[in-house]
């Protein structure tokens, strides 16, 4: 999961930007998705809205500021020494809450937050041949099967829709789409549109699930339960509509200590009762996979960061 939840921000839209900082100075307030989804919110399939949280880490805090941040996420269940800790194993602080319970075979909402250190040279980090590895990464428990479809919009594709991109001033805006299995029990479809910002200390991506994509006849956003017969033998129920989702995720350069990188990502998503009937496997399952994720994110960037 936590795979597919870097990849709903950041996706193939990391791999087309260039390695190099816009000379233009941007703030992360300056994405128009982010503002979107910190003033707006995420609309869900009955038409209400849910906002997400606003950045633990924000622009321009000095090292007293940035401490005091990684101390509000530490809660008295890990220490700052622990989160700042120079090991791929370091802790992840990650917190599923339930926005909207079910009722009765109502949706419900869900709101995932995470956040970890992670310790390398920022110019790294900020390197395409970097960001790539990370996407199209695999991991040993499963998770590359996760993912069946990904990619962006072509210029003829998007041509073919009357859909434009208006990408802010050094800004890079793609519209996304993946397929892929949550928990091997669901098959969900979504198209988001992602902005990607720059700035000298930080790398901002939001995405938003896109409505226009509802009943597209090629990326569609849907959703279908993951059926097997009595042989095990494996099949795709009915498409029925998804709708309700946004992200985004920040990564901070931290001023101390040196090459140490702040992450948060935070998602809020409708989940229909038909997924897991009520059931909240996100809570069982996204911890464990979020460290192991973490741990792989870590060891890359130290590995690629010794190369340069």
């Amino acid at each position: 999961m936590f795979l597919v939840f870097f990849k709903f921000c950041l996706g193939a839209l990391c791999t087309q930007i260039s390695a190099e900082t816009s000379a233009v100075q941007l703030a992360s307030k300056d994405n128009p998705v982010f503002i979107e989804l910190m003033e707006k919110g995420v609309t869900m399939s009955d038409g209400t809205a849910y906002k997400l949280p606003k950045p633990v880490m924000v622009d321009g805090l000095n090292a007293a500021g940035q401490m005091a941040a990684i101390e509000k996420i530490a809660a008295g269940r890990n220490t700052v020494e622990d989160l700042i800790r120079k090991s791929s194993s370091a802790p992840v602080v990650v917190k599923v809450r339930t926005l909207k319970a079910a009722e009765g075979e109502s949706a419900m909402v869900r709101a995932i937050d995470l956040w970890f250190i992670a310790h390398g040279k920022w110019e790294t980090l900020n390197s395409k041949e970097f960001l790539e590895s990370v996407v199209k990464s695999k991991d040993t428990e499963g998770e590359n099967r996760m993912v069946s479809k990904s990619g962006f919009l072509s210029e003829e594709e998007m041509q073919k829709r009357n859909l434009k991109l208006e990408a802010p001033e050094a800004q890079e805006a793609k519209f996304v789409y993946t397929t892929f299995s949550l928990f091997d029990q669901v098959e969900v479809s979504a198209t988001r549109y992602a902005v990607l910002t720059r700035g000298k200390d930080f790398l901002m991506a939001a995405a938003r699930l896109d409505d226009r994509f509802a009943g597209d006849a090629d990326y569609p956003n849907q959703w279908r339960q993951i059926l097997r017969d009595e042989n095990a033998n494996i099949s795709l129920g009915p498409a029925q509509l998804y709708a309700g989702a946004g992200a985004y995720a920040k990564i901070t350069r931290l001023v101390e200590p040196q090459d140490a990188i702040f992450v948060e990502c935070h998602i809020v998503f409708e989940e229909p009762y038909g997924w897991f009937e009520g059931r909240n496997l996100f809570s069982l399952k996204v911890p464990v996979m979020a460290q192991q994720r973490a741990r792989m994110f870590r060891s890359k960037l130290a590995i690629a960061s010794e190369r340069q």
